[in-house]
């Protein structure tokens, strides 16, 4: 062995013994890092309400013209605790979910359902997405998001706007317009416009004002213009107007207008108005503030309510009134709850079906030579 070979051998032995022990470094620095790291776990918790479904589809193709379409979301409480269903929020306001016999009160292990209608007749056709964010505690706040979705046909009955919010605290009457709009073949007539308060006007006028276009459509037909795919082949404006002076308090009203056509023999448009403020410890409290009815002729429909209203010991009802005619309503004189307040209760029942579609109603209590009034909202289901 020469002197080279003896100087290269221990270089060559160190490196051998440097790589081999490379994998007990990086071993043992792996073990230490994991050692220094926290263990992973989950920071949210599971939310207790589940939703079946989460998205209501009524499919790819167009809707039936004039029919409501119902969803219905059923929900169950998975978790330990009691959750309390809140606010739903909705995407627009044509919805109006319904909670199964009003429980808000989930107990674990309970379910529950919600039924959302919408009706056809006020939509712009073409495809649409509406949601609608439930707010629940269990007891932590929580939010559930759920959709609707459905495709509304080319040709059909638009209602704008689908109801009506004002105030009223002036001697000024405020004006009010409703726009109907027929994109059908075959159009629809206004027979007669009425509404249920003697402080709100309304009558059907010419076809002047602007029209409603179908922007929500763009799929156009073969050979038509642009005026020919987005104009209605019918419209029909009514002119209304609150008068000034109202009776103090909020007040429900329906604008109802009859048609010529079996398929919408009626057309309702709900309205709220805001009146003057009652004098402090004197503004009545109905309970319920709105009921629903079925309309139907099902032996277990239910077709009745009873409504008390708290309300001011010197007030004289003087009568009751409901719309459509197909509701009666019965009042007592009322009992004294304390020296200053008095409860009256009405029996309202659905004694025959109302014209079909229709899905609003009012009850009115009357007091004081009619400077007092008290209304409750009444809606129908049509299963």
């Amino acid at each position: 062995m020469n002197e080279a070979e003896t100087n290269v051998s221990p270089r060559k032995a160190g490196l051998l013994l440097l790589c081999g022990l490379l994998p007990c470094f990086a071993s043992a620095a792996f073990t230490m890092r994991s050692e220094a790291l926290p263990p992973l776990a989950a920071t949210k918790p599971r939310p207790s309400l589940v939703f079946a479904p989460y998205l209501y589809h009524h499919g790819e193709f167009p809707v039936e013209p004039g029919s409501t379409l119902y969803s219905e979301f059923v929900f169950r409480n998975d978790g330990n605790e009691v959750v309390n269903i809140g606010e739903i929020e909705r995407s627009c306001g044509c919805l109006s979910p319904r909670l199964s016999a009003n429980k808000r009160d989930v107990a674990p292990g309970e379910t529950g359902s919600f039924i959302v209608p919408l009706q056809t007749i006020k939509q712009a056709p073409g495809p649409h997405e509406y949601t609608l964010t439930v707010h629940y505690t269990d007891p932590q706040p929580q939010t559930a998001t759920l959709s609707i979705k459905a495709t509304f046909p080319k040709k059909m009955v638009v209602v704008q706007p689908t109801a009506l919010y004002l105030s009223q605290n002036t001697e000024k009457s405020v004006p009010f317009q409703v726009a109907i709009n027929d994109f059908r073949d075959k159009t629809l007539k206004v027979t007669e416009v009425q509404t249920t308060a003697w402080f709100v006007s309304a009558k059907k006028t010419s076809s002047s004002g602007s029209q409603i276009v179908q922007t929500a459509y763009t799929e156009k037909e073969e050979g038509a213009s642009d005026d020919d795919e987005y104009l209605p082949a019918a419209h029909l404006q009514i002119d209304g107007e609150v008068a000034g002076g109202i009776p103090a308090g909020h007040h429900d009203v329906v604008i109802a207008a009859k048609t010529d056509d079996p398929e919408f023999p009626v057309i309702t448009v709900p309205m709220t108005i805001n009146g003057p403020s009652y004098p402090a410890g004197e503004a009545p409290m109905a309970s319920p503030a709105q009921f629903r009815l079925v309309a139907g002729n099902h032996p277990s429909a239910r077709r009745s309510e009873t409504v008390k209203v708290i309300m001011p010991h010197h007030w004289k009802v003087s009568h009751a009134a409901a719309w459509p005619e197909a509701l009666s309503v019965e009042f007592d004189e009322g009992v004294a709850i304390s020296d200053s307040q008095k409860v009256v209760t009405m029996q309202v029942e659905l004694t025959e079906l109302p014209a079909a579609g229709t899905e609003h109603g009012v009850v009115q209590l009357i007091a004081n030579e009619g400077n007092d009034l008290v209304t409750v909202k009444a809606m129908f289901y049509w299963p």
